[in-house]
């Protein structure tokens, strides 16, 4: 068995590196932002109030006598009945 006494003087980890610490966390800002709640108000102000082509088509759907079907309407009778219970009244 052979010993080698020429230990090195940096330590155990001399050929590891150091590793970094862990960046600091950002503590969230006091201060308010209103550029992009400026430009989504601006953004809000300029829809219309309501959407023709949507109100022409619930209109449409209003006057079919088929609409929903009779399948739609089982399944959603189902569904609800299914899931129907007291604490709900």
């Amino acid at each position: 068995m052979e010993i080698n006494s020429n230990l090195s003087t940096t330590g155990v980890n001399a050929g590891i590196p150091a590793s970094r610490p862990a960046p600091a966390q950002q503590m969230p800002s006091d201060r308010l932002s209103l550029t992009n709640a400026s430009a989504l108000e601006d953004s809000l102000q300029n829809l219309p109030a309501s959407r023709p082509d949507v109100v022409q088509r619930a209109t449409s759907l209003i006057a079919d006598s088929s609409y929903p079907s009779s399948s739609v309407l089982g399944s959603v009778a189902q569904h609800l009945a299914l899931n129907l219970s007291s604490e709900n009244w």
